[in-house]
């Protein structure tokens, strides 16, 4: 499961860094996280960080709140802010179920589980194809 785990790292990456991009350019450099991420996501992500910090012998997940969020909520986030990603994404229907599905394999993932021979093609698949649509 390790080359499994290896693109879903890349493809988990690629998704915070388009949402970031897009909201940064969209917002600026100072008001991205305020003005482009729901106050209900900013604040579960902000608990977490600050969770996570009292738990001084382990390392900060990343220096962007954006590395605070679920999964889930990436899509949550492109969608509550579509006119900034309609040009880049094209269908929302598309994005809402490509999260849906992939959350699933999250999941398995993370949580240890395994993945049949079909479940790590179809997740090759959909990885090339958020790469093909996002590029």
């Amino acid at each position: 499961m390790g080359d499994v785990y290896e693109l879903l790292y890349c493809l988990e990456n690629s998704v915070r860094e388009l949402i970031e991009r897009t909201l940064r350019e969209a917002y600026g450099p100072e008001k991205w996280w305020a003005e482009g991420v729901e106050e209900s996501i900013r604040k579960n992500a902000e608990k977490r960080r600050q969770d996570e910090a009292r738990a001084r012998w382990h390392g900060p997940r990343g220096d962007s709140l954006i590395n605070y969020i679920d999964f889930p909520q990436y899509a949550d986030v492109i969608v509550s802010g579509w006119a900034k990603f309609e040009d880049l994404i094209g269908d929302q229907e598309w994005l809402i179920n490509y999260f849906d599905e992939m959350n699933r394999t999250r999941r398995a993932l993370a949580h240890t589980g395994s993945m049949t021979d079909t479940d790590v093609e179809r997740m090759r698949f959909r990885v090339r194809e958020w790469i093909r649509v996002v590029g």
